[in-house]
């Protein structure tokens, strides 16, 4: 640690000036214009690393900062880094109030204050840290470079990320589903909500969408992210392989609530088997509901529901438990709810809990502890997102649109021509933009009319913090906020998954006797829009309306495409190749 103001820190040495020996991590915390001298100082006595904590050193001096760090071949963390972490090899350069303990969770965020609170919570759950980044202004070291290390970290079981900005979108995106496919990644919702773009035809979509594309587990406050994560972190199984959930409460009222917190997130109420049902029964009191929302009742013993939540844990129909007590003068069933044998993700609702989420200890020789919530709908929401992060790790990986009949230089021709033309760009003539889309071998359909078929409307937006999106809905006055959105490049999978997330995709299936649209031309036709996207930053906007879904094809019956110069990109923005 270098301060010319202090002999020690927390017992740390802080040399005045120079250091005695090559270090690797050097961590600054003096006044701006000192900043760039102390970087060079240790830039040349070897250091390997810098955490700047110092804020405010504007454009340029970032900028010079991170050419003196390249310069020596010096990784930066900030600056106006509020710290780094590594409990395990007693690493805390942080402002907690107590030290983190080691664990398996990596954290990386760029606000102090956000970080130094989860990792108070994530400590004070157990689950503790395997490393630790605040990141500040993010410089060098992003998250997409924290993640890259906790992929092959065999500490890390968990990656938390409280990211305001991603220098590179694509690449963040394509990190994290690498990623992901091992590990859950969760991130909160920071900085501002999704600004809606210019023109009426798409409304703002939300952040949490466009994360759960790259299979990412958004949280919108740190509460329910800690919540999400002492359930995927705590665990043998912590991943349910479906969205049916056995709902077992000690108490009628809670266990009606349970069910009515699983339907709003999304999950289903589990139908337990017959013979579960007979089997349940005779461990109850004669008083119990046994098809579900299983009641056992207040009088039910310990070890009786706990064989209870074993029954039900096997059933075949049942991907995870939810299992609700409260304290009575007959005693807590929380301990017989966490001693039980269950194969399955398990989640407990303790009603009396004070604290949001805790960990309770397991049955002995289990490999982890139990989550324990204070309501049904905190662990509701928690059973969800670990469902979400399932369904997505077991989906297919998809393909990209293929190159065949694409003539993206040709596309490039145009846009150029015209931006010479007017360097402003704007709106394209009915001709360029057909033009254009034949390109990418999408036509416009005669001025005949096509068959009958179900209005769509699919388009592109240039979103400030993730790039191109291509949005999809279903036409009509009556549905003009229908509409969901998804990251360039898109899958076959993702043009499938972004047809079927919008409320009214069952009418493109036939509902009330519409003809069913012809669902792999409408795949088709997304995979080919998102393709020009990419290759065409001019494009800031496109507006295929209306689209007709047909049984025999995917017709566009209107075009308008603007076009702008391409943004030049922030140069002190890492990009990560």
């Amino acid at each position: 640690m270098l301060d010319p103001q202090a002999g020690d820190a927390g017992g740390v040495a802080c040399p005045p000036a120079g250091l005695p020996e090559p270090v690797d991590l050097v961590l600054v915390c003096v006044p701006g214009p000192a900043v760039l001298g102390v970087a060079e100082a240790c830039g040349r006595r070897g250091a390997r690393a810098l955490a700047v904590v110092t804020p405010g050193l504007g454009t340029d001096g970032r900028a010079a900062l991170l050419a003196c760090c390249r310069r020596h071949g010096m990784r930066l963390v900030g600056p106006a880094s509020l710290g780094i972490a590594v409990p395990a090899i007693s690493l805390n350069a942080t402002i907690a109030a107590t030290h983190p303990a080691p664990g398996m969770v990596g954290l990386a965020v760029q606000s102090g204050g956000i970080g130094t609170a989860l990792l108070e919570q994530l400590t004070r759950l157990g689950l503790g840290i395997s490393s630790y980044a605040a990141l500040g202004d993010k410089a060098d070291v992003s998250g997409n470079d924290l993640l890259m290390w906790w992929e092959q970290d065999p500490a890390t079981r968990l990656a938390v990320l409280g990211l305001e900005s991603f220098g590179n979108p694509r690449k963040f995106g394509r990190t994290a589903r690498h990623a992901g496919a091992t590990m859950p990644v969760l991130a909160l919702h920071a900085g501002r909500s999704l600004a809606e773009p210019p023109g009426p035809a798409w409304p703002a979509v939300t952040r949490e969408a466009l994360f759960g594309q790259a299979g990412i587990i958004a949280a919108r406050d740190p509460a329910e992210l800690i919540e999400a994560a002492a359930l995927l972190a705590s665990q043998p199984v912590p991943v349910p392989a479906g969205r049916r959930v056995a709902i077992v409460s000690s108490t009628s009222g809670a266990g009606v609530l349970a069910a009515e917190a699983c339907a709003a997130e999304g999950l289903s109420h589990a139908v337990l088997d017959g013979g579960v049902q007979r089997r349940i029964r005779r461990l109850l009191p004669p008083e119990a509901e046994v098809a579900g929302p299983v009641d056992t009742t207040a009088a039910v013993s310990p070890d009786a529901f706990r064989s209870c939540l074993e029954q039900v844990a096997a059933d075949g129909g049942v991907d995870a438990v939810l299992a609700l007590t409260a304290p009575t003068a007959l005693g807590d069933l929380a301990p017989a709810a966490c001693s039980a044998d269950v194969a399955k993700p398990l989640a407990l609702a303790v009603l009396s809990q004070a604290e949001t989420v805790r960990l309770l200890p397991g049955r002995p020789g289990a490999p982890g502890p139990v989550p324990a919530y204070a309501s049904p709908a905190t662990a509701a929401r928690a059973l969800a997102h670990a469902a979400r992060y399932g369904a997505w790790r077991a989906s297919p990986p998809g393909r990209l649109a293929q190159a065949g009949d694409l003539r993206p230089d040709d596309a490039r021709g145009l846009i150029r021509g015209v931006l010479e033309r007017a360097p402003g760009g704007g709106w394209l003539a009915p001709d360029q933009a057909a033009e254009l889309l034949a390109c990418y071998g999408i036509p416009l359909a005669s001025t005949e009319p096509p068959e009958a078929g179900t209005e769509v409307v699919i388009g592109v937006t240039q979103e400030p913090v993730f790039g191109p999106l291509v949005v999809f809905g279903l036409g009509g006055v009556a549905l003009l906020g229908d509409r969901s959105a998804r990251l360039t490049p898109l899958t076959d999978t993702d043009a499938d998954a972004l047809i079927r997330s919008v409320r009214a995709a069952p009418l493109l299936f036939g509902l009330g006797g519409r003809p069913a649209a012809d669902l792999a031309a409408l795949q088709d036709m997304l995979m080919r829009v998102s393709r020009l996207a990419d290759d065409l930053p001019q494009v800031t906007e496109l507006d295929l309306s209306p689209v007709i879904a047909t049984p025999g094809g995917a017709h566009v019956a209107g075009a308008r495409v603007c076009v702008r110069p391409a943004q030049a990109a922030d140069p002190y923005l890492r990009r990560l190749r």
